[in-house]
């Protein structure tokens, strides 16, 4: 089973990673080093998002929280018996166990001190009568009041997910109609609903049965929990103090940079901190343009499948298609991304040709190396893009790539059917979920959103006069009447059905759209990294070199850029731009 990333664990190992490249060079910036260890010690190693679970008891609430812990940790209990919050260590959460709605109002007033530190809300109800009273949805009015997220986790003690939806479908409404009848401001944004079976997700855990466990929902419950975690202050704290180290490292990698004094090994470090910098700039203009138009696939996904409800056998290809388009736009971001860097960075290499050295030594061995690997590099390319597109792109006799060609090469290698570069995001993330929708996979993911037919609203005003003129004895006119109302309230029924099944696939679309663009951006960093790889080996190659012959400075620099790139990477990942 898919379990949360620990991230404060993660900080903690990149900052025990740095201590001894700090202790090695004392002298440099010890302040700033000084500083880069407090942040870690007060706003990573402090900072525990935690997530309160609350509801009703006999709904499920302590089972469900076995379930996330994935042990048999919390008491089932059928009665109150605490009134005290029971906290469990989670992935580098905290769970937190408060007496439920029904508990002593001495116990439920421990609960409504203990919310002001929770980051989000699981609010346990159960399929089995839980919707329909008055105080669970006072008590979300009070949560929802307070500025906290609820997630409405509707635990199926009947069993009816998978196999009467319907039945599913009508709690969900009640729940929707229950919630924003108690005058919630902003209802829409304030909740959502899950629905599990924790009795199936504990019988495929104790059975190792993973199908069970997919089926139970637990593992939509997850995504959504780290969905809405992204969006609190506790991940706003932990992206400020990643930023803040980050840059103390860069700092750093300066600082002891100026400890060499070679001139070519100055080049090479001054080439590699171009890379760094424009890998970093990159992925910030990705993640940004994924963003964008995932936002905007989520907006109109929902109306796409609205429209298409009734057709069944072309739904599949008709999301299949929305998110083949948003793959190739991606696609096509990233090739222009890495052109422009492409550009930038043959200037950089076209510069060695102008240092000077001995010719003799380890810097005029290590400038022929890379001169070399350089004019291997460009060879490859240039091959490779003849056979695309017949380019004749020049490589001057220096072996450096010319400017003038840069972006036509990276362009030609980037779109060739993304089988040089961008093979890889065209396989992973878009590939799966095309996969998915042809599958009909996609559409069972969105949650069995029942999309009621709708006829027009009958109200009785209309027909009043009507009536009175054509029925001549009250009895004709009250059995008249009573046929009227009773379309009435069916055909109310279907609309209220409709706005709570619209409010859900909205909701879907945007979890789906959340973790498709989280993909998305893991595969594009990837196809990045591998696109400009192949300038970046020649130096990463004579650096090692140099290591080899006892060039210490140089393989720290290394190390800490590659502990700033995990720490970039880490930021991204955690909702940071």
């Amino acid at each position: 089973m898919n379990e949360l990333k620990d991230y404060r664990s993660l900080l903690k190992d990149k900052a025990q990673a740095a201590e001894p490249l700090f202790a090695k060079y004392p002298k440099i910036l010890p302040d700033e080093v000084n500083l880069f260890r407090e942040i870690n010690s007060t706003k990573v190693e402090n900072t525990q998002p935690e997530i309160m679970v609350y509801g009703i008891y006999n709904a499920g609430k302590s089972s469900i929280l076995n379930e996330l812990i994935g042990k048999d940790l919390a008491t089932v209990r059928d009665v109150p018996e605490t009134d005290k919050v029971t906290y469990y260590e989670w992935q580098g959460y905290k769970l937190a166990d408060t007496p439920g709605v029904s508990a002593p109002i001495e116990h439920e007033n421990v609960t409504e001190k203990h919310l002001k530190k929770a980051d989000i809300v699981l609010f346990v109800m159960s399929t089995t009568g839980s919707s329909e009273k008055q105080d669970n949805y006072d008590r979300m009015k009070m949560i929802a009041d307070a500025g906290k997220k609820i997630i409405i986790v509707l635990n199926d003690k009947n069993g009816d997910m998978g196999t009467n939806e319907e039945a599913i479908r009508q709690i969900k409404q009640k729940v929707d109609t229950n919630l924003r009848n108690t005058g919630i401001k902003g209802v829409d944004g304030k909740y959502c609903i899950v629905t599990v079976n924790a009795l199936r997700a504990h019988q495929g855990r104790l059975k190792d049965k993973p199908r069970l466990i997919e089926m139970s929902g637990m593992e939509e419950l997850k995504e959504v929990i780290l969905t809405e975690l992204k969006k609190t202050s506790s991940f706003d704290v932990l992206k400020s103090a990643i930023a803040q180290m980050e840059k103390i490292l860069a700092d750093f990698i300066q600082k002891l940079q100026e400890e060499e004094n070679s001139a070519l090994l100055k080049k090479m470090n001054q080439v590699l901190e171009t890379f760094d910098r424009e890998k970093i700039n990159i992925r910030r203009q990705i993640n940004l343009y994924i963003d964008l138009q995932t936002d905007q696939l989520a907006s109109t996904l929902p109306q796409v499948i609205w429209d298409n409800s009734d057709k069944k056998d072309e739904l599949n290809a008709v999301m299949g298609r929305e998110i083949e388009a948003l793959g190739e736009k991606v696609q096509q971001e990233v090739a222009q991304q890495v052109a422009d860097v492409v550009a930038i960075l043959s200037m950089e290499m076209k510069s060695f040709t102008e240092i000077k050295v001995d010719s003799h030594g380890e810097d005029a061995e290590s400038l022929k190396n890379i001169l070399k690997n350089l004019d291997q590099v460009n060879r490859d390319i240039k091959e490779q893009t003849s056979l695309i597109s017949g380019s004749a792109t020049e490589i001057g006799a220096n072996g450096i790539l010319a400017t003038a060609g840069a972006v036509d090469v990276a362009t030609g290698i980037i779109t060739e059917g993304g089988k040089a570069v961008l093979g890889n995001l065209a396989k992973t993330a878009v590939g799966k979920y095309i996969a998915k929708t042809a599958a009909g996979k996609l559409i069972g993911s969105i949650g069995g959103v029942v999309v009621p037919v709708i006829g027009p609203v009958i109200t009785i005003a209309s027909v009043l006069g009507t009536l009175k003129d054509l029925l001549g004895s009250n009895k004709e006119y009250e059995q008249t009447m009573a046929r009227i109302e009773a379309q009435n309230a069916a055909e109310r029924q279907r609309v209220a059905a409709a706005v709570q099944a619209r409010q859900e696939l909205n909701q879907k679309c945007l979890y789906l759209a959340d973790k498709l663009a989280t993909e998305l951006k893991a595969d594009a960093h990837k196809a990045v990294n591998e696109s400009l790889s192949i300038y970046e080996t020649p130096f990463r190659t004579e650096l090692a070199e140099r290591r080899k012959q006892g060039a210490q400075i140089i393989a720290d620099v290394d190390k800490l850029r590659a502990l700033k790139d995990e720490y970039d990477l880490l930021r991204i990942e955690l909702g940071g731009r």
